[in-house]
């Protein structure tokens, strides 16, 4: 029997980082897959790294 194919994803993220040149940590150990035809908000208050995403 065959299975059928499971599509990869359009954005498969693990573990990203980023750290501003100060030093502040923006973001760690973000973890994101969006599939195909997915839609995705970024909810969040300010400073807290959406645009860096």
């Amino acid at each position: 029997m065959d299975l059928p194919m499971t599509p990869p994803p359009s954005l498969d993220v693990r573990g990203l980082a980023y750290a501003y040149p100060d030093g502040h940590q923006a973001l760690f150990g973000v973890n994101l897959t969006v599939g195909r035809g997915e839609r995705v908000a970024l909810l969040g208050p300010n400073g807290a790294g959406k645009t860096t995403l």
